[in-house]
């Protein structure tokens, strides 16, 4: 619907110059043939041709301003999938985390739903309510001491 209405805009400033174009050929074309000769025409054709050619102008501004918001449109694309695709990371990150531990924390409930709407948002996929349905059906334990997982996978592997 954007496109067309860009396309309207820029159709309509073009058809609106070249009416000018119309009107400013036809003055020349009677001044020409010596009909018309009055100061008054003279300045109405300088305001006509000046006016054509800010109109030109104006038809490039919007045909440049249209592919910059293509532009746009694209770019944002292309975050969005980067967000959605980043936001599956950390939900599987979470999710193993707190799978491997048994238990969730109010406070990473609260920020693992928080991540999973913005995945769902941007149209993540079922794997995300899986894991989503998991991790809500952990206890919640606010009274025991969090420990990371793979913090503590590394310092068992470094032999602290």
């Amino acid at each position: 619907m954007e496109l067309w209405t860009s396309l309207i805009d820029a159709c309509g400033s073009a058809l609106v110059a070249g009416l000018f174009g119309v009107v400013m050929w036809y003055l020349q074309k009677q001044e020409k043939q010596g009909k018309v000769r009055d100061e008054d025409t003279k300045k109405r054709l300088e305001m006509i041709q000046a006016n054509t050619a800010k109109l030109a102008d104006h038809d490039a501004l919007i045909v440049s301003l249209s592919e910059i918001a293509r532009q746009l449109q694209v770019s944002t694309e292309i975050n969005s999938e980067g967000v959605k695709v980043l936001m599956r990371y950390m939900l599987q990150r979470y999710h193993a985390t707190y799978m491997m531990r048994g238990f969730i924390t109010s406070h990473e409930k609260q920020e693992f739903l928080e991540a999973y709407h913005v995945y769902h948002d941007k149209g993540g996929n079922g794997t995300g309510e899986s894991w989503m349905r998991e991790v809500d059906g952990l206890p919640v334990r606010d009274d025991v001491p969090v420990i990371n997982p793979y913090l503590e996978m590394l310092k068992e592997n470094n032999g602290e």
